[in-house]
């Protein structure tokens, strides 16, 4: 999706995989979450889109691609907005923001809710067990606490009425509640439950991607609320083939989605913006601050296959005796460093003993991030003994090919299509010869990962043990640098 003079957004590409799965889209309090959710959510619906922008320029746009087909939203010679379309884009969706926009009450006004509230119980039908049971248990963990549940459609509501969409309404004891009377949590989830409940019924084909986009619905939910919602739209996404995605700042929801799928908008002093994936959790909310109080030390790194390693590292060579610490990844070098500075400028009490431990392939690159940023603080810095898990892979399985871990990695992994053919295509498409970073051959490796329902974490534990077998001596550097910080 390509944005254009829309708010805040002068112009903004950006890539959603349509891969089943939890995503977020993140950044700080005007970064363009929202703006960027509801610009991709229009490729579902004929939007009024004066309403969701407000006043735009002329030449204002929203472009979409897959496979092939496009759609865009543009301006036509009357300053009116018109949606253009080529091929056939084989995509469904919905949109639900958690204060105004969304599929809920895109009519209501007062007089239309005094009708509502007064409408003929003969009119109601009985909703969807689905739509109670799961409202009852994400909002009270309790699937029977909504007793009954009624729908009331728009076009049967009456001639007096006109009313787009649905309307919900629980009863308890002789007293009903009307949607627009229930709380903020129980109004929104169940436009929520009602859209994938809808969305379910049509899943004919579970191979046609369908994307959903939930803006900040954090702000309705309790936190408990929250994280039974995350489970619920988890096993929901593996069942029917959905990319759900969150535009938050949510501790609750983001620490739950892995960092391949965290999208965080960076909006520069030039008021440019960039887009950050993977992005870690901690960079993505500063969850660094949580742990102020209860560790010993905090050691920060820049990715899983890192956390892994110093993990076992400290568990081999018990480094933890009388000592709590915590392995913080964070993403790229630059963000560690970042994050490191931010606790000393901050005075963050309790979290003076912090260590960072980068890759080690970008000495170099970290060194200079340093000394052109002027920062200057006594946080102890080494470097692990290999790069990131995608330069090493690329490394080891294509650059220089390490024929035991090649074994060992085709031979307990990938039984359908052999790392070898993996590889062979990898070269034989050129991407071999432009692959720096090692993203276009793990692209392929997680993809096939994925279509057998494995993941990255099984590749990452089988690496440390062979990191941890082969003895090298660069396993004894940073067992000693780590020990010499435990012991000052």
């Amino acid at each position: 999706m390509t944005i254009k003079k829309i708010k805040s957004i002068e112009n903004l590409t950006i890539d959603f995989p349509i891969q089943k799965g939890l995503y977020a889209i993140t950044g700080q309090n005007g970064s363009g979450k929202s703006t960027v959710v509801t610009c991709a959510s229009s490729v579902f619906f004929m939007m009024r889109m004066h309403d969701y922008f407000g006043k735009t320029d002329a030449d204002a746009s929203i472009f979409f691609s897959l496979n092939g087909a496009t759609r865009s939203w543009k301006k036509n010679t009357n300053n009116n907005w018109v949606q253009e379309s080529t091929g056939n884009m084989n995509i469904k969706g919905f949109y639900e923001g958690s204060i105004i926009f969304g599929n809920r009450f895109r009519n209501a006004n007062y007089e239309l809710l005094k009708k509502l509230d007064r409408i003929d119980d003969k009119k109601l039908e009985t909703a969807d067990d689905f739509i109670r049971e799961n409202l009852g248990k994400i909002l009270h963990n309790n699937k029977n606490f909504y007793e009954k549940l009624f729908k009331l459609d728009g076009h049967d509501a009456g001639e007096n009425i006109n009313f787009y969409g649905s309307i919900f309404y629980y009863q308890k004891g002789n007293k009903r509640v009307s949607q627009f009377h229930m709380s903020t949590g129980e109004n929104l989830l169940i436009s929520v439950l009602n859209s994938i409940n809808l969305r379910n019924a049509e899943r004919a084909s579970l191979n046609k991607p369908c994307i959903i986009f939930l803006d900040e619905i954090e702000l309705a939910l309790h936190p408990s609320s929250l994280k039974r919602l995350v489970v619920f739209l988890k096993d929901i996404s593996n069942q029917y083939n959905y990319a759900i995605y969150f535009s938050t700042h949510s501790i609750e929801l983001i620490s739950n989605i892995i960092p391949e799928n965290i999208f965080f908008l960076e909006r520069h002093s030039d008021n440019s913006i960039e887009v950050l994936n993977p992005c870690y959790p901690a960079y993505a909310t500063r969850m660094l601050y949580d742990y102020h109080t209860g560790y010993d030390y905090v050691i920060l790194v820049e990715d899983d296959l890192a956390r892994g390693i110093i993990r076992r590292l400290l568990k081999e060579f018990s480094l933890l005796t009388n000592r709590l610490i915590h392995v913080l990844p964070c993403g790229g070098y630059s963000n560690v460093i970042d994050l490191a500075q931010e606790v000393v400028s901050s005075n963050l009490i309790g979290m003076s003993n912090v260590i960072i431990v980068l890759d080690g392939d970008i000495e170099k690159e970290a060194q200079k991030y340093i000394s052109n940023n002027g920062i200057s603080n006594n946080i102890p810095l080494n470097y692990l003994p290999i790069e990131s898990l995608e330069k090493y892979l690329k490394t080891n399985l294509n650059d220089k090919v390490d024929h035991k871990l090649f074994r060992r990695l085709n031979d307990y992994i990938f039984h359908n299509v052999s790392l070898s053919q993996i590889v062979d295509e990898y070269k034989s498409s050129g991407d071999a010869l432009t692959d720096n970073n090692g993203k276009k051959l793990y692209n392929r490796i997680d993809n096939e990962l994925r279509a057998r329902n494995r993941n990255r974490n099984e590749i990452i534990e089988m690496i440390i043990n062979y990191l941890i077998e082969s003895k090298d001596v660069n396993i004894d550097k940073i067992v000693g640098f780590l020990k010499k910080q435990f012991e000052e």
